[in-house]
């Protein structure tokens, strides 16, 4: 996804990639495993923690946290209780490889991320524990910088090409699994670009090497002994299902990670979705049409600004094919901030092309899925001290029961003083709206193209759809006070 050779350096190949050597892997285990630390991290906050989560995507190190003691904290104390700083307690166990020889480790944020104290145990042989410096942290790709300073002689991995990696080709894991110290297993690569909604930065190579909790931040070998991966996941549901994060992707962040301690990222400003075959039908697309759907356009951002609006269907950001919105994540937050990239775009058919000036991306955005509220109507819908709910063609053909929002009716229905226009008060049991997964709270943005600012506006509008299907935006807020833009098709018969 990107690339930055910086701490790379040369090292002789061991065995041509994906070739099975005749000698088994000694050699290559004896050329890398020295570069291979183990990580101890401890803490001065006590705290119980869950450590077998229902989390499919099980990290490693969460394994190691005990709720009667060692790991996971002191015995007797549960959440919600006051708690005291205290001495210094094992918080988890995980692994990292040095990239340089001037102490730089790389391992995974989860390891580290709640750490009072880092320390690095470079030698099994030699129980001494090294303090660490966090020099850096970015936890959407789930990768962390270390420094340690040592008269230790080091050894280094070099960072590969994990694009020119295919699925067969022979791989080395090395960690310290379940604390027993350095282990070597191998495997081949299983699939690439795997997609993990945790890690949207990042498309996973998936792995049978066997990798186990502790393994979390070692590297993922190929037969040259380049680093192409960063073990970071398994599958809890089953045995041979390992993910690492690409090289390709770290190496684009270290440079960033060794002078600022962070990671700046790209960023236009919309919500996209996906363009099903429907929705493309009804925007007079071919079904099998391509793209990701722009749901909606932040204004005063650089999309807006280059001339994107709601409903437009991106294709590709600078030449580069886009399907999904992890495809945009990806393609946009390649591009750096401040530089212009090319936006393709269908527009009433027809393709155009805008120039988007890049601007810093914010902190990752939580993107709220579909779902059932539970209840049809809220409480206080209807009530004495709002404007009534209307009945007209937006129930009659669509069932939906809207009102429109003024403080009091926000205050009803809990919504935020950014909400303005219609929103849904009541669907109809198993109506059109219920079907699509329309749910009490929802506002309306518009209707077939059509901006919603009032109830009558809204009836307006169902009474001019025609066909067997209407297109609308809705905004649904979280009770965190969140929001996402959704673009959703209503079957009306």
């Amino acid at each position: 996804m990107k690339a930055l050779f910086l701490f790379s350096f040369f090292v002789q190949p061991a065995f041509a990639s994906g070739e099975m050597p005749k000698e088994g892997f000694a050699p290559l285990a004896k050329k890398t495993v020295p570069a291979v630390v183990n990580i101890s991290t401890y803490t001065k906050v006590r705290q119980t923690m869950n450590p077998y989560g229902d989390d499919i995507m099980r990290r490693f190190f969460e394994d190691f946290m005990n709720p009667e003691g060692g790991f996971g904290g002191p015995r007797g104390v549960r959440p919600g209780q006051p708690q005291k700083d205290g001495p210094s307690r094992p918080l988890s166990l995980g692994t990292g490889f040095i990239v340089d020889t001037d102490g730089y480790i790389l391992t995974n944020n989860h390891v580290i991320q709640q750490a009072d104290e880092v320390k690095i145990q470079i030698n099994e042989n030699d129980r001494d524990e090294i303090v660490a410096e966090i020099v850096g942290r970015d936890p959407e790709l789930d990768v962390a910088l270390l420094k340690v300073k040592t008269k230790q002689k080091l050894t280094a991995l070099p960072l590969g090409d994990s694009d020119a990696m295919e699925v067969g080709d022979l791989v080395l894991a090395i960690g310290n699994p379940v604390g027993y110290g350095h282990t070597v297993t191998h495997g081949i690569i299983s699939a690439k670009g795997r997609e993990n909604p945790e890690l949207r930065l990042a498309r996973y190579i998936q792995t049978d090497a066997p990798i186990n909790p502790g393994n979390s931040g070692g590297p993922l070998l190929n037969m040259k002994g380049e680093v192409i991966g960063i073990n970071n996941a398994i599958d809890a549901r089953t045995q041979g299902i390992g993910f690492a994060i690409p090289s390709n992707s770290v190496k684009a962040v270290l440079a960033q990670l060794k002078t600022k301690g962070s990671v700046t990222r790209g960023y236009i400003g919309v919500s996209v979705g996906e363009l099903t075959a429907e929705i493309a039908e009804q925007l007079g697309y071919k079904r099998d049409q391509r793209g990701v759907l722009v749901a909606d356009v932040q204004p005063g951002m650089p999309a807006a600004k280059a001339g994107i609006q709601a409903y437009d269907v991106i294709t590709a950001i600078e030449g580069k094919s886009v399907v999904t919105a992890s495809d945009l994540t990806l393609a946009v937050t390649a591009v750096p901030v401040g530089q212009t990239a090319k936006v393709t775009l269908l527009r009433d058919q027809k393709e155009r092309t805008l120039e988007v000036k890049i601007s810093e991306r914010p902190g990752a955005v939580q993107i709220s899925g579909r779902g059932k509220s539970g209840k049809r109507t809220l409480p206080g819908s209807g009530g004495q001290d709002q404007a009534p709910a209307t009945s007209g063609a937006a129930l009659d053909r669509l069932g939906i029961q809207s009102i429109e929002l003024d403080a009091n009716a926000r205050r009803a229905l809990s919504l935020p003083s950014e909400a303005t226009g219609v929103a849904i008060v009541d669907v109809v049991e198993d109506g059109p709206a219920d079907r699509a997964g329309l749910v009490p709270r929802d506002v309306i943005l518009d209707l077939a193209g059509e901006k919603i600012q009032s109830v009558a506006g809204f009836d307006a509008a169902a009474r001019k759809v025609r066909g067997a299907t209407a297109i609308l935006r809705i905004k649904r807020f979280q009770p965190n006070g969140d929001a996402a833009v959704q673009v959703v098709i209503v079957r009306l018969k």
